[in-house]
């Protein structure tokens, strides 16, 4: 963006080292590593309930000796429908698993064979036949005995109710009422199911805008896909915007927000009202049963009966989802946000991806510049697939905009927290909310840094040598002034983690890039009007206004920077751990040149001797380029380790101790402790 805007502008030919410089912007920016969600063709799908044959299949060996045994080979294949309800009246009485399998087996090819056709109605009879008796085969309390875990065929009638459900499912979501209380009846060959559509645990209240089958699409651009198996089948549910019963956490959630779901059918049998007059005209036997739609982040099994079934589920499709936005997952709206600072407030401040969880410690991870809350999708992906992370903790997400210095930036996320605290637990009484974990990278780390220092004197003692009484003019302005350069640190952080931040800022905040965003950058009203006017009414006040009127967020990441040596000098509260993780490079290509080795190149954008921390408990050393630190396994899996530090200190979890870093032979991907 910032190139073209040179271009455009008849930079390019005039200043060929600002040109240089600008590219160096876009390396301070944050990761554009692209996710992408498509619709799956057929064949493409990842679940393997989801391929659809044009025409039957012919039955398993198994299934095949069971219809030889009953001379019904010939029957099958001239007349499937009566050879299906046959079985079924076969396996009322003493039933086996061989002839309940059988029965359900042939029910899904038919299934298949019907939608394949286009006779859809018969299809949906056939996959009601068969998830019923994939249900009585897995749950039948007559078949306990014979149940068999090892025979193939146990995990074949799990696929068979899967892709039963699934194949319903598909039909039934059509229904733009489905959702929680949704009823429907569902005919079979020879009985129906009377279905009752219920949303599990705590999304129970929640209304939801639509459901998709996860199946339905293909992701790229995630280096690892968490699922589970078991029954079940993983939706993709969006949540309605704007609800009532949620009006005081509603701001806090993002729009479209996308849910990870599991839907599990479960059944139980009753006859008609008038059993034996309903029996006597032929009507079938009625089902009763609910689908229970369960989040796997809360529950990972189902329990009918006495019997504990794990759920198939899916995390990532559905947080990939929810990234399809392409003004976010293309990097547009960041952009915007780094040449206006006033573009789209909607979108800066604290959001959850989850309500609010009064027994779980908040992780709020802020992004660097040029980026948004979505640059954490790899580190959220990896990490909520921890159940230990997952039960103990809840993931934050701040926004700003990235066009005004960092001070600024972090005054506001002071003011947020300070928000949401009086929020969540108005009398300040939740001790978890005492546990906070801030994780910030690149410039969000010299944001979060500042949530964790006193200031005293010494950061208004780099614009002015008088008292800040001194000022005369607007008490607004200059209670903005005040709040941005006197502040304490938050007493309910208790862990802070940087990640590739510019602890002596960066060399490519250098004088052309400079130069180049004092034209691009449009700061806040409140610098180029109030702090302007506040600069000219108080000449005698300021010795130097810069930092009040003129800074964006490029400049202030310049290595001259005064409040770097303040932020260095800083004590930290006793309480407050602090960890920091650095790209370390042994060669990096800089604009078609190649580094020396052994340089201190850093990441490529933050120098190693900028990207230290001098104040941390620990610093773990990544081989990885500025952009991409906090999405390589080696700074995640660091992430990972504090947070189940934090809660084995706490006496949450036993600590599971890994093996010492394995440092790679390649320079991409190693690690070593300092």
């Amino acid at each position: 963006m910032i190139l073209a805007v040179l271009s455009l502008s008849g930079c390019i030919t005039t200043h060929t080292r600002a040109l240089w410089s600008a590219t160096a912007v876009a390396n301070l920016g944050g990761a554009r590593n692209i996710v992408e969600v498509e619709k799956a063709d057929d064949k493409q799908s990842s679940h393997v309930w989801n391929q659809w044959w044009q025409e039957v299949e012919p039955p398993s060996q198994r299934t095949s000796l069971l219809l030889r045994r009953y001379d019904l080979e010939e029957a099958n294949l001239n007349s499937p429908d009566k050879v299906i309800l046959w079985l079924h009246q076969l396996t009322q009485d003493r039933p086996s698993l061989e002839e309940v399998h059988a029965l359900a087996e042939l029910a899904e090819k038919q299934a298949r064979y019907s939608s394949s056709t286009g006779d859809t109605q018969r299809a949906t009879r056939m996959y009601a036949t068969a998830i019923i008796h994939a249900y009585q085969f897995l749950f039948d309390n007559n078949l306990n005995i014979a149940r068999n875990a090892y025979d193939p065929q146990f995990r074949s009638i799990c696929d068979i109710y899967n892709r039963s459900l699934e194949a319903l499912l598909r039909t039934i979501i059509a229904d733009q009422k489905f959702g929680n209380g949704f009823e429907a009846v569902i005919g079979s060959v020879d009985q129906s199911i009377q279905l009752t559509v219920k949303v599990d645990g705590r999304w129970t209240h929640q209304s939801f805008e639509r459901f998709e089958l996860v199946s339905d699409y293909k992701i790229s651009g995630f280096e690892s896909e968490h699922r589970t198996y078991g029954l079940g089948v993983p939706l993709i549910a969006v949540r309605k915007g704007a609800q009532e019963q949620n009006a005081a956490f509603e701001k806090y959630y993002p729009p479209e927000l996308t849910i990870p779901l599991t839907a599990f059918l479960h059944m139980s049998k009753k006859q008609p009202a008038a059993n034996e007059a309903n029996v006597r005209s032929g009507q079938p036997e009625m089902h009763t049963a609910v689908l229970s739609l369960y989040d796997p982040l809360e529950k990972t099994y189902a329990t009918t009966g006495d019997i504990t079934v794990p759920l198939e589920s899916d995390l990532t499709t559905p947080l990939a989802y929810g990234l399809k936005d392409p003004l976010v997952n293309k990097g547009l709206l960041a952009t915007a946000s780094l040449l206006d600072a006033e573009f789209a407030p909607e979108s800066y401040g604290m959001f959850m991806i989850e309500p609010y969880d009064p027994g779980k410690i908040p992780v709020v991870m802020v992004h660097g510049l040029w980026d948004g809350p979505t640059t954490w999708a790899h580190m959220i992906n990896d990490l909520r697939a921890n159940r230990e992370l997952h039960d103990n903790y809840q993931f934050w997400f701040y926004s700003y905009p990235t066009a005004q210095p960092f001070w600024v930036s972090a005054n506001q996320f002071r003011k947020d927290l300070r928000a949401i605290r009086g929020e969540v637990d108005p009398q300040r009484v939740n001790s978890v909310m005492d546990e906070m974990v801030l994780i910030g990278h690149s410039m969000g780390g010299l944001i979060s840094t500042l949530q964790t220092i006193d200031s005293g004197d010494r950061f208004w003692d780099i614009v002015s040598d008088q008292p800040i009484s001194e000022l005369k003019g607007n008490p607004e302005t200059i209670a903005a002034v005040e709040e941005m350069f006197y502040f304490e640190s938050n007493p309910s952080i208790k862990k802070l983690i940087t990640l590739a931040t510019p602890f002596k800022g960066s060399d490519f905040a250098n004088r052309a890039t400079q130069w180049i965003s004092q034209r691009l950058i449009t700061l806040p009203t409140l610098i180029t009007n109030d702090f302007e006017k506040l600069a000219v009414d108080n000449r005698d006040v300021f010795k130097d206004p810069y930092f009040l009127t003129r800074s964006n967020s490029i400049d202030s990441l310049a290595t001259t920077n005064p409040m770097f040596k303040v932020i260095a000098d800083s004590k930290s509260s006793k309480r407050l751990s602090v960890h920091n993780v650095v790209g370390r490079l042994d060669k990096k290509k800089v604009f078609g040149r190649q580094s020396a080795e052994g340089s201190d190149v850093g990441d490529g954008v933050v120098a190693l001797s900028s990207g230290v921390c001098p104040r941390a408990d620990s610093q773990v050393f990544v081989a990885a380029e500025h952009s991409k630190l906090h999405q390589q396994p080696g700074s995640i899996l660091e992430v990972r380790r504090l947070l189940l530090e934090q809660l084995a200190e706490d006496h949450r979890v036993q600590p599971r101790p890994l093996p010492p870093a394995i440092r790679s032979a390649r320079p991409q991907g190693s690690s070593s402790r300092r």
